[in-house]
């Protein structure tokens, strides 16, 4: 599935009110959760990172007014096959604080989660369904991609059961030929569509199952 272009996401209006914000991040710390260390990545004092204990969810938490408080959550999934026989994660309800207090701690931090996802699993798929922001977030990481030399497909699900791999050689190739293709509005073919970033050669077509 490629990225269906959507006004916002129901996690971000859940988030983005205080007293939900501080009512979900309740929910998230009794479930149980540990530190994240991520390489490269300092939080300030009053800053937490943790990941969940009973699934793939990350949020940077403080306090605010007294209360918990997540200033960017992001979750991941993980899946085959979309690049079978490879496995792949995907970005899933990704969020971040409009609070201008916390601008300079989670500003760079969307890149550098990016990055580490890359180095432990070697293939990013973006998710079924994006924002502008998403987008243009996903837009900035290929061409950092680029730069690191990695490679850059997108996989069209719309033609037939198994997810078909292009590569796109150039960031003037992805402007001028799949940006148009791979997002957009239409709710039978976009959310079967994706951008798939990977640190290795993968196969231009994945194998039949």
């Amino acid at each position: 599935m490629s990225p269906l272009m959507i006004d916002s996401a129901d996690f971000s209006q859940k988030l983005g009110l205080m007293s939900r914000n501080v009512e979900h991040t309740e929910t998230f710390l009794a479930r149980g959760t540990a530190e994240f260390q991520l390489p490269g990545f300092v939080l300030p004092t009053g800053y937490r990172l943790l990941k969940s204990r009973q699934g793939n969810e990350y949020r940077i938490v403080t306090t605010d007014d007294g209360k918990p408080y997540t200033a960017y959550a992001v979750k991941l999934q993980f899946h085959h096959e979309i690049t079978y026989p490879d496995g792949a994660a995907t970005q899933i309800m990704v969020w971040r604080t409009p609070r201008t207090i916390h601008q300079r701690v989670v500003s760079g931090f969307p890149q550098y989660f990016f990055q580490w996802i890359l180095s432990e699993y070697d293939i990013v798929v973006s998710d079924s369904e994006q924002t502008g922001d998403g987008q243009r977030f996903w837009l900035r990481m290929i061409d950092w991609a680029y730069t690191m030399q990695y490679q850059i497909s997108v996989a069209d699900g719309t033609i037939a059961e198994d997810w078909e791999l292009t590569p796109v050689d150039s960031y003037s190739d992805l402007e001028e030929r799949w940006i148009s293709f791979a997002w957009g509005y239409d709710r039978d073919v976009h959310p079967h569509r994706r951008l798939v970033i990977s640190k290795t050669k993968i196969a231009s077509k994945t194998n039949e199952t």
